[in-house]
């Protein structure tokens, strides 16, 4: 271990980092406020042994601390473009700095998801749930939804931009876990997102998840997918959905609908954003 270094603290000889870190690249992790920041540890043959290195960012001083490479600096804004030096560490203090890494900017995950509206039917049911003035800042829609009906045949569709024409196509397998049926249905008003409950008119509830796909593309058809799922009182079944809108136009809206009654108090319906990579 080399020694012979002199600290500026009460003249004491101690080992301190002889040399500063080498910088490396600094790169975001696509998860919100991060990023990786390498180095290679100076030399310590004229110095001593580096107990950490700390990454510090340019603007905020913001650090995070490691005793190898890489180094995780947490913290950070997203969409704000930060530079990193890195430091060494012992017994004595920080020695020299690095040289200022290559501008990285953290951002949020690929896959997150911004919550848009929420619509819950109050007491006097409603025929149908409209989506409007939609962003076409996202990559992907999803809906999440409960539905409550007094109606046994509720087999509920959804349509875009006010589409109410037969420029809708569905392909669908389901089950009643008695029977297995597939099926498609390639010209209608609106698309199926969940099959028809055989049950009695009591309120049973009907839940379903149905991703919409590349919504502002105008180079194709918008196409979805949903899975869904009901019980009524034993009499249920699970749902599997893809389907076309056959417009390239971007959907600026959506509507949802029950093919016959209506959707009873404490249905609830969420759209949400998903942003792309």
């Amino acid at each position: 271990m080399a020694t012979g270094q002199v600290s500026p603290k009460r003249g004491k000889v101690i080992d301190i980092p002889a040399e500063a870190p080498t910088i490396g690249t600094a790169t975001d992790l696509a998860t919100t406020g991060k990023v990786s920041v390498t180095f290679t540890a100076g030399s310590t043959s004229t110095g001593g042994p580096v107990f950490k290195h700390t990454a510090i960012s340019n603007p905020s001083s913001i650090t995070g601390t490691s005793t190898t490479s890489p180094i995780t600096v947490s913290g950070l804004t997203d969409g704000t473009a930060y530079t990193f030096t890195v430091v060494g560490t012992n017994a004595t203090g920080n020695g020299p700095s690095s040289a200022a890494s290559n501008s990285a900017t953290p951002s949020v995950p690929p896959t997150a998801y911004d919550s848009i509206a929420t619509v819950t039917v109050g007491s006097g049911g409603s025929a149908e749930i409209n989506f409007t003035s939609i962003s076409a800042t996202y990559t992907h829609l999803q809906i999440r939804g409960l539905f409550l009906t007094t109606t046994a045949g509720r087999s509920p569709r959804i349509e875009f931009n006010s589409d109410t024409g037969s420029n809708f196509s569905n392909h669908l397998v389901y089950s009643t876990g008695a029977n297995a049926y597939s099926g498609a249905n390639v010209s209608n008003a609106g698309m199926y997102i969940g099959g028809s409950n055989t049950g009695t008119s009591t309120t049973w509830p009907f839940v379903f998840v149905t991703d919409i796909l590349d919504y502002t593309n105008t180079n194709k058809y918008t196409t979805i997918r949903t899975l869904s799922g009901l019980d009524s009182n034993g009499d249920g079944e699970m749902s599997l959905f893809s389907g076309a809108w056959r417009n390239t136009a971007a959907v600026s809206s959506i509507r949802i609908y029950a093919t016959s009654g209506t959707f009873a108090q404490y249905s609830s319906i969420a759209l949400y954003g998903i942003k792309g990579a």
